[in-house]
């Protein structure tokens, strides 16, 4: 009986340590997300300022508000669709960003460090997206058009 309630305790003890294990591993240290950010940001802007894509939906994206009224959740939509068709290694960063279930603000805080990233983006674009909400694609959408934060002007 005694070897029975030994063998009970060192199992569970184990299962226990393991469970723990598990969920530190699961965390990541402030620098380790920044560092991520930064990866998807210039992902970003290899994939989709410097090859032209971002002028192309700029231009679709204008056109289809003239046309008609867009809802927060279209452009939302739009926006997805525009980030879903970047490189593939943007879109392996940007998951990871969504497995972290890292928000639109935290990523904008993270990203405005980053300022000098931005390349070739007007800073005349609209400032925030309307009803667009605090997602993840909203928060890169964002961080696109948004001027320099004060000290972050690049030369």
């Amino acid at each position: 009986m005694k070897k029975l309630l030994l063998f009970t305790l060192i199992f569970s003890f184990i299962g226990i340590t393991s469970c723990t294990r598990d969920e530190e591993s699961l965390e990541i240290s402030q620098g380790e997300k920044e560092l991520l950010v930064k990866q998807t940001l210039i992902e970003l802007n290899k994939s989709a300022v410097k090859t032209g894509k971002f002028e192309k939906f700029l231009k679709s994206l204008s056109q289809k508000t003239t046309e008609g009224n867009l809802s927060g959740s279209e452009v939302e939509i739009l926006i997805q669709e525009f980030l879903g068709d970047q490189s593939q290694t943007f879109l392996d960063l940007y998951y990871q960003l969504e497995e972290l279930n890292m928000t639109g603000e935290e990523f904008l805080r993270i990203a405005d460090q980053y300022e000098y990233l931005k390349q070739g983006v007007s800073s005349k674009l609209q400032k925030t997206s309307e009803g667009c909400g605090n997602s993840l694609a909203c928060a890169v959408w964002d961080w696109l058009r948004r001027d320099p934060a004060p000290g972050n002007e690049s030369s």
